[in-house]
């Protein structure tokens, strides 16, 4: 098996994990502040990955605090990305934001070459522009149902509702940008663990003075559920977060992003437990449309690579 491979298995493991972790966070972030769980994840993630790496390979560590540029850009766009995922999955359908925050990924992947941020050169044929164009209209009218409340969460608040959309595109964009930079550390021999272990730094700063400013006690856990959703965020959020980082690391940006957008059909599928949500036909159209034209997308850009002219 090449490393392509196991990076490809490792995109698909992540998009099997994101299908329980969006679920149940949606559903944990009803009753449980957002910023105490990131406290949680990625305090945890940060401990055990930075030791593992220390421990490995310290070396690794000390060449990443070497740019401390790149290292800001990394923490800055992963901080921006996961607390404003967070936001959304406690203001939109689950199966919505894990669309939108994949989904816009190939997209920022595409313009980024096309406009020269990255060295990246995505030629794409006359098919593979086609399915992009329609990945660009089917995540607008994913945004459509929510503002037309037609998703599996109803709510009358629409300006919260558009405020979570803006975050969650944005959000996905940074990620993305996040992944660019984590790929060219690891291109350069630099571990996924010591990478895993410095790019939390700045998400755990914010989340730790918003909950100290903001935080409300009636959105703390109490002290018996604290362990077991210490356990489940490092199981569900920093778990499949190493798989996907280590999946990009073996594959191309574009590849890796297209495989990441298949997440939303497992979102949706472990979604139907939550009571608190109704089935949306509306919103499962569009993952059926988003869906399909992500794996005929992959298909081609995989043939693509190991076919080149």
């Amino acid at each position: 098996m090449t490393s392509t491979h196991v990076g490809i298995l490792f995109l698909l493991l992540f998009a099997t994990a994101q299908g329980v972790r969006d679920a149940y966070f949606g559903n944990v972030f009803q009753s449980v502040s957002f910023f105490f769980v990131a406290l949680l994840a990625f305090g945890t993630s940060t401990i055990v990955f930075l030791a593992w790496s220390l421990i490995r390979k310290p070396g690794d560590v000390a060449r990443l605090f070497a740019e401390p540029g790149n290292l800001f850009v990394v923490n800055a766009t992963t901080a921006a990305a996961w607390l404003l995922f967070f936001f959304g999955l406690r203001n939109l359908e689950p199966a919505v934001v894990a669309t939108l925050f994949n989904g816009i990924g190939p997209l920022v992947v595409l313009v980024s070459s096309w406009i020269g941020w990255t060295s990246d050169r995505n030629n794409l044929g006359g098919l593979e522009k086609a399915l992009y164009i329609c990945l660009a209209v089917t995540l607008t009218c994913l945004c459509a149902i929510v503002l037309s409340n037609a998703s599996g969460l109803q709510t009358s608040n629409m300006e919260m509702q558009l405020l979570a959309l803006a975050g969650v595109i944005f959000g996905g964009a940074m990620i993305t940008t996040s992944y660019v930079y984590t790929r060219a550390m690891t291109d350069r021999g630099i571990g996924s663990d010591a990478v895993m272990g410095v790019r939390f730094f700045l998400t755990l700063l914010i989340a730790l003075a918003m909950e100290i400013g903001t935080g409300d006690a009636a959105y703390h856990p109490t002290p018996q559920l604290i362990p077991i959703l210490a356990g489940s965020a490092f199981l569900l959020i920093v778990i499949p977060s190493f798989l996907v980082q280590s999946g990009v690391s073996r594959t191309s940006p574009l590849l890796a992003n297209v495989f990441r957008a298949l997440g939303p059909v497992c979102v949706f599928g472990f979604q139907q437990f939550d009571g608190r949500l109704q089935f949306s036909g509306a919103t499962l159209a569009c993952i059926i449309a988003f869906s399909a034209i992500t794996i005929a997308a992959s298909l081609i850009r995989g043939w693509r690579e190991s076919n080149p002219t």
